[in-house]
């Protein structure tokens, strides 16, 4: 899920590649904060740079494709 702004914006589903969906996983091992039969929730920590078309009418991304995370330092 995509949040901007505190807001769900939408799914980000194209240009993850495996090495990025690894160290995705390592990282969100850590950040569990529950889990029931369907999802396991992380805290909203990970940030992404994603390339979109541009927004919807309704103010979700239109195309959204993951680039790179957005390490802090």
């Amino acid at each position: 899920m995509a949040h901007y702004n505190s807001r769900l914006v939408g799914v980000i589903e194209l240009g993850v590649s495996f090495t990025h969906k690894q160290a995705f996983y390592g990282v969100a091992k850590q950040l569990i904060t529950g889990e029931d039969r369907e999802y396991v929730y992380i805290q909203q920590q990970i940030k992404a740079r994603v390339k979109m078309r541009n927004w919807t009418k309704s103010g979700m991304l239109r195309s959204p494709v993951f680039v790179d995370f957005i390490l802090a330092g």
